[in-house]
């Protein structure tokens, strides 16, 4: 008999399994539990045989748990066994335990599905309640006799979750009762049963961090914001088999739809950086001044079930025009593409094309481009002294136009996106110079002309940079000063060819770095 149910559990757990799937066991669960109990005392026994009818060993237990950690739980017991023997006497031993223990996941590494098993350790009281009744040709004789006792135990066992809130039980334990006299009570007890299931489920991640990268947004580095991570969310998987998870992310105000970033696969017990992006869009051109936003974070985590969590960290939104400083950011103020800009370079550019210039087509377009600024009245201001923990201002080509005025930082991005409209490549060249408080940036554009061919530009060869292209095509380059915006293009030229001469070469600012050459992408 004993055989075939091992058979049928066994088979039961294979078949199970696949269908039913992976079901978390919650935090807290109630059951009853059913089963055979064989002691030195009471041993196993089911027989009848004539007048004497014998039942021992079987018996049953209430039994309460909760979560105490990721693979701990803490379990109440309350059950027993009796033992009756009907006879010429009748007999009746009960034993009745109330057991406090701990229960732990085995294999948390390796078990899956909706099995759960688990090995646990407890203690406890022991009551012992003997009964016997003899018939006299009088009467009755009863005695009573009690014990109790103090054990302990260690147990085996499997939870089969069929639903979030049932599961079945499969229970082994080994009873040690008033060691080390004689531990007749003790044994071993096997029952099944089962459970209702409530509270919190396992978690199957956990967040354990989000280390923001940037936490400063600036509205003209939007496009940047879509590749470069604003933060790292690290994720551990808290289950015992691999997870997916998922990011989603959204500034309420500020993005333009919430951002994915597709499952990311995270293995048993593991923990990854999940890095973290917005899409912003245009619309963050619009901020008109610097204002605290949240940015919201959804993780979702699959693993033939679904749990999601949310988690926000503040971010700093600045002024449309607001410019950290950093000069590889500076191209994003460049807009060579707007209509208004296209239609003031274009017209100007026109009356060049019906004229041929040869090798020298592309260097005439960028001092006519100068010569517009000029022509538009536009007035050099200098930088005004900001405190390092101040943004600084950049004004967009067409804000300087309808101006009047910029630093030279605006100038240099009017200038750029004049020569960028009319398909020149430019670059910023940034001087960080350590013997002076501000930084300096000026501009180079290519003039196309080959270095074979740079006497076309002039046969001065400190007046010019040959610089290679990742083709290794090289090419004339042309600095130009352009703060000096009320003089000609010759002396904005000069100027530039100068200063890169003086600071860039003679005092090794670009062998030692604090002059940098930054092409706009």
């Amino acid at each position: 008999m004993i055989k075939r149910i091992a058979v049928f559990l066994i088979l039961f757990f294979v078949i199970s399994s696949p269908i039913t799937g992976q079901v978390l066991l919650r935090s807290k669960g109630l059951g009853i539990r059913g089963g055979i109990w064989n002691s030195k005392a009471m041993g196993t026994n089911l027989s009848a045989s004539g007048d004497v009818v014998s039942i021992s060993g079987f018996g049953g237990s209430l039994f309460f748990f909760s979560r105490a950690g990721d693979h701990l739980f803490i379990e109440t017991n309350i059950g027993g066994m009796a033992s009756v023997h009907v006879g010429d006497d009748v007999e009746v031993s009960s034993l009745t335990a109330f057991l406090f223990g701990l229960r732990w996941d085995a294999f948390p590494s390796r078990s899956k599905g909706s099995f759960y098993p688990y090995y646990g350790f407890g203690l406890g009281p022991y009551g012992i309640i003997r009964t016997k009744v003899t018939e006299t040709p009088f009467d009755e004789d009863v005695s009573i006799g009690s014990d109790f006792k103090f054990g302990f135990y260690g147990s085996v066992g499997t939870f089969l979750n069929l639903s979030n809130w049932f599961a079945f039980t499969f229970d082994l334990k080994y009873h040690v009762v008033d060691f080390p006299k004689d531990n007749r009570y003790g044994g071993v007890e096997f029952s099944t049963g089962f459970c209702f299931l409530w509270g919190r489920k396992r978690e199957l991640f956990r967040i354990k961090e989000i280390k923001v990268i940037v936490r400063d947004i600036y509205p003209a580095y939007y496009p940047f914001y879509e590749t470069y991570p604003l933060a790292l969310v690290t994720v551990q998987n808290t289950v015992p088999h691999p997870i997916e998870v998922k990011v989603k992310t959204f500034v309420k105000d500020y993005t333009e739809r919430i951002y994915e970033s597709g499952f990311v696969k995270i293995p048993a017990g593991e923990t990854k950086d999940i890095p973290i992006h917005a899409l912003f869009g245009g619309n963050l051109l619009h901020v008109d001044q610097r204002k605290p936003a949240m940015l919201d974070v959804e993780l979702e985590a699959r693993a033939q079930q679904i749990l999601t969590k949310s988690v926000s960290t503040s971010i700093m939104i600045h002024h449309r025009n607001a410019w950290n400083g950093d000069v590889d950011k500076l191209g994003f103020f460049i807009t060579p593409d707007e209509d208004s800009l296209m239609k003031i370079s274009r017209s100007m550019i026109n009356a060049l094309n019906g004229q041929s210039f040869d090798e020298r087509h592309t260097f005439l377009k960028g001092k006519v481009l100068y010569q517009v600024m000029k022509d538009l009245k536009i007035q050099y201001v200098s930088d005004p002294n900001i405190p390092f923990y101040q943004d600084d201002r950049v004004q967009y080509a067409m804000e300087t136009i309808n101006m009047k005025t910029g630093d030279c930082d605006d100038l240099v991005v009017l200038y750029a996106s004049l020569l960028e409209s009319a398909g020149i490549q430019t670059a910023f060249v940034d001087v960080r110079d350590p013997e002076k408080s501000l930084a300096h940036v000026y501009l180079l554009f290519d003039t196309g002309v080959s270095s074979e061919k740079s006497d076309c530009i002039s046969t001065n060869e400190k007046r010019f940079v040959i610089r290679e292209s990742q083709y290794g095509y090289r090419s004339v380059w042309i600095p130009v000063e352009t703060t000096l915006i009320d003089q000609n293009f010759e002396d904005a030229w000069k100027a530039g060819a100068l200063q890169y001469l003086q600071e860039g070469i003679l005092r090794n600012g670009i062998a030692e770095g604090w002059v940098k050459i930054i092409d706009v992408q």
